[in-house]
């Protein structure tokens, strides 16, 4: 929606100082990828792709629809260069993945960090907005918010999408879209993902084989298998558990339910 008001604000075509960028992880959901593809077309707009490769310069290279990397590769690149997993507390993979790829292109295109960042938090986000523009720096760009500027909200937003042509191919419930951002993501209430997991098990290979490689290493070096978790709480299982759980039980934590305490929904922090 943010993109589409630009576009509108200056004649239907991006100003000629200004780039649009998608930070791809590999573990979005294939209709996120399609969506992104989506906006593009129909409303004539160039979208960068950007992925995270240790071996090109500035750790970034750019692909497309077609190229971009649907099996988590870029993830599991940042993974094994980082020799642990991201958690909670440290979350790197959103440092790694999309901040540090979106100003590596930036400083490609620009030649410097001289250029701000636009945000599309909303008027009912004062938290985020407030956290977002308050780590300006000369490291780092600066932020803005426009639509929270104007005062735009979530009911804003799917009005906007109510009269589209098109919209993203993903459940939302209330305004949010539970398998969002990256599929199984950590952020993620464990009754969500479970819920998850039963409607989309293909999910949940690259999730467990990442903990699986990591806790290996870890008990190579004298560690527990559990160091090598993405939720490290004595209350999680691992994703190889509680799959596992999902599939003799089924989907009977309701997974919907805890959708309004997505903490990955603020993964822009």
């Amino acid at each position: 929606m943010m993109l589409k008001l630009i576009l509108d604000a200056h004649g239907g075509t991006l100003p000629d100082n200004a780039i649009v960028t998608f930070a791809n992880t590999g573990r979005e959901m294939p209709q996120t990828l399609d969506f992104v593809q989506e906006c593009s077309e129909r409303w004539d707009v160039p979208i960068a792709w950007v992925e995270f490769d240790l071996e090109a310069e500035g750790k970034t290279t750019v692909v497309n629809h077609n190229s971009a990397s649907r099996d988590g590769e870029p993830f599991t690149a940042v993974i094994r260069w980082k020799q642990m997993l991201p958690n909670v507390m440290m979350r790197f993979c959103t440092i790694e993945l999309k901040i540090r790829r979106q100003q590596a292109y930036a400083r490609h295109i620009f030649g410097n960090l001289n250029y701000d960042a636009i945000l599309g938090l909303r008027a009912d986000e004062a938290a985020r907005v407030k956290k977002a523009l308050g780590k300006s720096a000369p490291a780092i760009p600066r932020s803005r918010a426009p639509l929270y500027d104007a005062g735009l909200t979530k009911r804003d937003v799917i009005a906007f999408w109510s009269d589209q042509e098109f919209d993203l191919r993903l459940e939302s419930v209330n305004g949010v879209t539970p398998s969002g951002n990256c599929d199984l993501c950590f952020l993620k209430g464990k009754a969500l993902l479970s819920g998850l997991m039963a409607r989309h098990p293909e999910t949940a290979r690259w999730w467990i084989e990442r903990e699986q490689e990591v806790g290996a290493e870890c008990v190579r070096k004298g560690r527990s298998a559990e160091d090598g978790r993405f939720r490290r709480s004595q209350d999680n299982a691992s994703y190889a558990e509680q799959f596992d759980a999902v599939r003799r039980q089924g989907d009977l934590l309701e997974g919907w339910k805890d959708v309004e305490n997505i903490d990955c929904i603020a993964c822009t922090d």
